[in-house]
């Protein structure tokens, strides 16, 4: 399933149902799998910056939740995605920019 597919899903499971995520959770948890994913397919360590979304994801979509069982999937997928497009030359984005977002962006 495409990134755009799994957001049309996401949009579509948190209307339909009783989730306690945001939109704006939804949004922040998509952009990180973006930043994230890329880094992991330019081989940049962004582990204290992952270990920094885990913990804010924790937080927003509790362990065992059903908000956890529903996204957690979709943002290791957008990060598998991202990675792939990153490592393939697919992405807009070179990895020295994908280097200055990671040292740069607000972090949880």
């Amino acid at each position: 399933m495409k990134l755009w597919s799994a957001l049309a899903l996401l949009s579509f499971i948190y209307a339909a149902s009783a989730l306690a995520a945001t939109n704006a959770d939804i949004d922040r948890m998509t952009t990180y799998a973006v930043i994230l994913g890329r880094a992991a397919g330019c081989g940049i360590d962004a582990s204290i910056e992952s270990a920094r979304v885990g913990r804010w994801m924790d937080r927003k979509f509790p362990p065992g939740s059903q908000d956890q069982l529903t996204y957690l999937p979709i943002f290791v997928q957008g990060m598998t995605y991202h990675a792939k497009m990153q490592s393939s030359g697919s992405s807009p984005d070179s990895c020295a920019e994908i280097r200055r977002q990671i040292r740069t962006f607000p972090w949880p």
